[in-house]
């Protein structure tokens, strides 16, 4: 007996469950399931009945809370015998679950993951999982957790993405860590305003136990609103300013946070920093780059922290850090100029990024850019992206990027056309292309940044997702060719 939303996938004697979705509404495909032979039908609003198979029906409040019950339950309420990290936001995500996973692997015990890059337990995913989407569904979500607890975990590191939040995936995980990382613009094709952007986020630390902690990056202009919203225990993170507005010197203007990034240094190598907690001052050396890894790291430093690890085996793997694939990935064959993929795709990200690249990265020459933008998603990114290339770059190779039902050269027309007057840019529609080009016309001490997919290996196109090798393995793969 299996529980069933789908009812192509129900068997004789599953359990099928009558989801009210955005796009469909389970009940209409009640009749179905009978026929493929459920045993049992959860439904919330009057079906028509078909008992010829004997089928059971059940009328509940809500089929979405039953579902989340009846997984969890059935599952053997996994995730009240794991340690339980969460992180939402719309950046840092994907960084801080893996680092999480990665890190409490290593000092603490096999630790779980689930999200972008699917689902994994134990340092470098010694056991991998098929969970779909970055925040799976209701059945995935409680039967990954327990075979990761059969499997030995002893916690997991979940993503929880906006659209997990408001569809009730995680309404019956049992959290004990609730990190929040920041709101940029994202999703407003689904959310329409930054508010109701919020109010999903806000969701998950809503529905904290009391004694669950949440970690807030409390130098996000949301970080205060959603702490006075928790319903569990505040722990702050953020960086220290100096009385000039940087980080870098100077006399702390104050301490706002309860672990606060001080002395912040930035290299090609990476960073340096001091992180304040409780009188105590730890020093951090790390081979990342840029300010939102350093958001990252603070992140997890509190988290794993506040979990019992003591700090200095927390920030002594902080000096090689295992980060998740795609995300500021530096591909060096021993070329001369720099080569970075990164799944940057929002607002705040290119800003920091190229930001980063132009002011902090010391001996730079040109920066040239490896990018596109979703077909049927927010086009006000399209904007964003070309005004911060516009303002820091120096080159831009406009291509494909999940063009869905939009024909790719649009969509870079469409970016190039805010970029400012006379900035010098390609249209190669063909990522790989596109990507060969750069490589191919950069010089010495060029950077050559690649954004947008990262190690994705799919291109979503006009007949649904089609596989794409990854900017990783592509711009790998070329450099191989070109460099000798």
């Amino acid at each position: 007996m299996s529980l069933q939303i789908d009812s192509r996938k129900v068997e004789k004697g599953d359990i099928f469950f009558c989801l009210i979705g955005s796009a469909q509404d389970g009940h209409d495909f009640a009749e179905a399931a009978a026929k493929n032979g459920a045993s049992i039908i959860v439904y919330q609003h009057d079906i028509p009945f078909n008992n010829d198979g004997g089928t059971i029906y059940i009328k509940v409040d809500d089929t979405l809370a039953a579902l989340n019950e009846a997984s969890d339950s059935l599952n053997g309420f996994p995730s009240k015998k794991l340690t339980m990290f969460g992180v939402t936001g719309t950046n840092g995500k994907s960084s801080i679950s893996y680092m999480i996973s990665e890190i409490y692997s290593k000092v603490a015990g096999p630790c779980g993951y689930m999200g972008t890059i699917g689902g994994k337990l134990g340092e470098q995913g010694r056991k991998e999982y098929k969970v779909g989407l970055t925040t799976p569904d209701v059945i995935t979500m409680h039967s990954t957790l327990a075979e990761m607890l059969k499997d030995g975990a002893k916690a997991a590191s979940i993503e929880v993405s906006s659209h997990g939040l408001v569809q009730g995936r995680v309404d019956a995980v049992d959290f004990d860590f609730a990190i929040y990382t920041n709101l940029t613009r994202e999703h407003l094709d689904y959310f329409h305003d930054m508010e109701t952007y919020f109010e999903s986020k806000s969701l998950f630390f809503k529905m904290l136990k009391p004694e669950a902690v949440a970690v807030i990056n409390i130098d996000d202009p949301y970080g205060p609103r959603m702490a006075d919203l928790c319903t569990g225990r505040v722990i702050t993170y953020g960086i220290a300013e100096a009385n000039d507005g940087s980080t870098t010197a100077g006399q702390l203007v104050k301490a706002k946070a309860d672990y606060l990034a001080t002395n912040v240094n930035y290299s090609f190598e990476g960073m340096e920093f001091d992180i304040e907690h409780d009188g105590e001052s730890y020093h951090v050396k790390t081979d990342m780059h840029v300010t939102y890894n350093l958001y990252n790291l603070l992140a997890v430093a509190a988290t794993l922290h506040q979990a019992g690890i003591e700090m200095e085996s927390i920030i002594k793997e902080f000096i090689h850090v295992p980060t998740i694939p795609g995300r500021m990935a530096n591909i060096d064959e021993g070329q001369n100029f720099k080569v970075i993929v990164d799944y940057a795709h929002t607002d705040d990200s290119y800003e920091q990024l190229l930001r980063y690249a132009k002011e902090d990265m010391p001996g730079v020459n040109h920066i040239i850019t490896v990018n596109g933008a979703p077909g049927k998603r927010d086009k006000q990114n399209r904007q964003s992206y070309a005004k911060w290339i516009g303002k820091y770059g120096n080159y831009a190779i406009l291509t494909e990027e999940d063009p869905r039902d939009e024909k790719p050269e649009d969509i870079a027309a469409e970016i190039a056309s805010y970029l400012p007057e006379g900035f010098k840019y390609e249209i190669i529609p063909d990522r790989y292309q596109a990507i060969e080009f750069a490589i191919q016309n950069a010089e010495k001490n060029d950077v050559v940044l690649i954004l947008g997919k990262g190690a994705e290996t799919y291109q979503d196109r006009l007949n649904g997702k089609e596989h794409w090798m990854g900017d990783d393995v592509a711009a790998k793969e070329i450099l191989q060719k070109y460099i000798r």
